[in-house]
């Protein structure tokens, strides 16, 4: 019922799970101390991190992933996905040069969503308080904790999944139904969440203004910022990535000359 093709692909969700992980744990497992560390520990390993930091951050953020597929499957097939963490495994694979990290599925269950307007959006809003109750926000506070971050940390790069999630919908799927129900399935996320239920005073789906930059192998497409630092240079010889907003004009013009080297040699 359900094609996993395109979050399987870029977010590392599936039922079927990662091809060879070389550490899984139930997500439960967030909420032991003890097996969070070890979690972070081997995580960090796989990208060279210099704390817990990196990895917490990664960790973080396929939270946010998690609740976009659920809200894409949404949009989709009119199907809420459980993606409770009892549900949930969490993967670590790597892959070439680089690391993986996700989920695989238990089991598919899914219940029907409502297609009525009202009674939709009372049915999503009903489904995120309780799930950003009982899951997300005490998974991330954990994994912050754990990592010795702040949680705005994590939560601020929330926004920039999210937008990123509906900009491909929208630019590459072409699939102009969908990204209109995707859109208006995403504002209940982003305008209509009481930030209480993330312990802050900003809802982290809502992002005001997107900044974009040139591909520089390509002037024509245009890169979606991130909205927050994934803290992805702190790794041994670690470099912030070409979308980072902490990145001034400075370093990206000469980030773009490196780049456009290293084309022009292959």
């Amino acid at each position: 019922m359900f094609d996993f093709t395109i979050v399987k692909m870029y977010y590392h969700i599936s039922p079927e799970g990662a091809d060879h992980p070389i550490y899984e744990i139930p997500a439960t497992s967030f909420f032991d101390p003890a097996i969070l560390q070890e979690a972070l520990r081997r995580s960090g390993e796989t990208v060279q991190a210099t704390s817990n930091a990196l990895p917490a951050s990664f960790l973080g953020t396929t939270l946010c992933k998690v609740s976009i597929v659920q809200l894409l499957f949404v949009s989709m097939y009119q199907q809420l996905l459980d993606m409770y963490p009892d549900n949930l495994n969490y993967q670590v694979e790597m892959h070439d040069d680089h690391a993986h990290i996700g989920y695989r599925i238990k089991d598919i269950r899914s219940v029907p969503v409502p297609t009525e307007p009202e009674a939709r959006k009372a049915f999503l809003l009903q489904h995120w308080e309780e799930y950003f109750t009982n899951f997300i926000t005490p998974a991330v506070e954990l994994i912050a904790a754990a990592g010795d971050l702040k949680p705005d940390a994590i939560w601020q790069q929330f926004s920039g999944y999210l937008k990123m999630t509906q900009d491909f919908i929208t630019d590459y799927m072409k699939m102009p139904e969908l990204a209109e129900q995707f859109l208006a399935d995403g504002k209940l996320l982003t305008e209509f969440l009481d930030p209480a239920l993330f312990n802050r005073r900003r809802n982290p789906y809502f992002l005001a203004k997107p900044r974009y930059v040139e591909n520089p192998l390509n002037p024509e497409e245009k890169w979606l910022m991130h909205s927050s630092c994934c803290m992805y240079d702190r790794r041994e010889n670690g470099t912030k990535c070409y979308t980072c907003p902490r990145m001034t004009e400075d370093e990206r013009e000469a980030r773009k000359c490196e780049m456009l080297a290293t084309a022009a040699v292959h």
